[in-house]
């Protein structure tokens, strides 16, 4: 069993007093949140009056706090973010007295001002870019290749500029979010690094605590639009029948076929698009979205598991019988330290059933993940 560590800075400096007076510790990180964390203290009254922490300068919002935490040789930095939040608790028992502080990652920055301006002749792309460049953040974005000509349609921003990012996201079917100091705005990535095998009763292997599993039979539907063309008014038809993302498995969605064969439609309405190619980015983000019909929800030890468990990654799930074993892309972790120890609650998605026969159950993880790169 591996021994965990934590490591907490506060405007770039580790405090070595706090440790003894945490009583809790999260950092959630989520696949379209915000990143953030948790941490109580133990309030100490003074003979003088006075309360340890509670006039600290240190602990006050807008400090910038870095959590890096891991097991022994695998430590990573979690999140870096501000305060946002300091509350005190104050009972009539004084070992029952509280300082609690929350933040959010850098994003929350770019959260702050709702905003009226206009994006002429740009690419969704291109406003990630320039969005991220202006909070000092480094853009990793992925070209949506679709211009919006001025002459046609202007994008406007009514909206803060993470709102505005993460719209744009969800119509062409990317993730969008910060960590570190870098910017993501591009689509979930399956085909990284595969995390070491999580277990479900299989053995002593075994380092999942608790797991369940959900089918939606009624998730995976072509997406289809139709709209009039702003120049020549001709009717326009888009639609989207199957997935750019690779399958995390040998049976994506054509295999829930239903009786009678009666496929599911989507139809978007009251949502204008400037033509042809933005109708169709529009479907086929949509259907990207909506292909992910299996998840999974779980809780590990990470002293058992041994290793740093996170979002926005691929992990194998075996012990789950052959249908549900696979490759799951992970969406939630939540790290918990508290005196009972250290847990990673944790929440996956999938679009397929079956391992492909590729996988490597072994345990170690992976660079990158063999037979993953073809299509539905």
């Amino acid at each position: 069993m591996k021994h965990d560590r934590l490591r907490i800075e506060i405007d770039g400096s580790e405090i070595e007093e706090l440790y003894a007076d945490l009583l809790s510790l999260e950092v959630e990180l989520d696949e379209e949140l915000a990143g953030m964390f948790r941490f109580d203290l133990a309030l100490l009254a003074g003979a003088d009056g006075t309360w340890s922490y509670l006039d600290d300068a240190r602990f006050a919002v807008w400090r910038k706090v870095v959590v890096t935490a891991g097991l022994e040789d695998d430590s990573r930095q979690l999140i870096s973010g501000y305060v946002t939040h300091v509350r005190t608790e104050f009972h009539d028992r004084l070992d029952r007295c509280r300082l609690r502080i929350w933040g959010m990652d850098a994003s929350v920055l770019m959260d702050r001002a709702d905003r009226l301006k206009d994006w002429p002749n740009k690419k969704d792309s291109d406003i990630a870019t320039e969005v991220f460049e202006s909070y000092g953040l480094t853009p990793e974005v992925s070209d949506t290749e679709v211009v919006h000509d001025e002459l046609v349609s202007t994008i406007i921003q009514r909206e803060t500029d993470i709102q505005l990012l993460r719209r744009l996201a969800l119509r062409n079917g990317f993730d969008c979010f910060v960590e570190r100091d870098t910017g993501y705005f591009r689509p979930p990535s399956t085909d990284t690094g595969v995390q070491p095998v999580l277990a479900v009763h299989f053995g002593d292997e075994t380092n999942v605590d608790r797991f369940h599993i959900e089918v939606n039979a009624l998730a995976p539907a072509s997406v289809s639009m139709a709209q009039v063309d702003h120049v020549n008014g001709e009717i326009l038809n888009a639609q989207a029948e199957s997935g750019r993302r690779p399958a995390l498995g040998a049976d994506g969605a054509a295999s829930l076929a239903p009786p009678r064969d009666e496929a599911g439609l989507l139809c978007v309405a009251r949502t204008v698009t400037t033509g042809m190619p933005e109708m169709a980015a529009l479907c086929q983000g949509l259907y990207d979205r909506g292909e992910w019909f299996v998840t999974a929800e779980g809780e590990v030890a990470a002293n058992d598991y041994g290793n740093v468990l996170l979002p926005r990654r691929p992990v194998l799930i075996k012990g789950i019988g052959e249908t549900y074993s696979g490759v799951y892309y992970v969406t939630h972790v939540t790290h918990r330290f508290t005196a009972s120890g250290y847990t990673q609650v944790f929440r996956a998605k999938r679009n397929a059933l079956k391992p492909k026969g590729s996988e490597d159950f072994s345990g170690e993880g992976s660079g990158l993940l063999a037979g993953l790169t073809g299509g539905m």
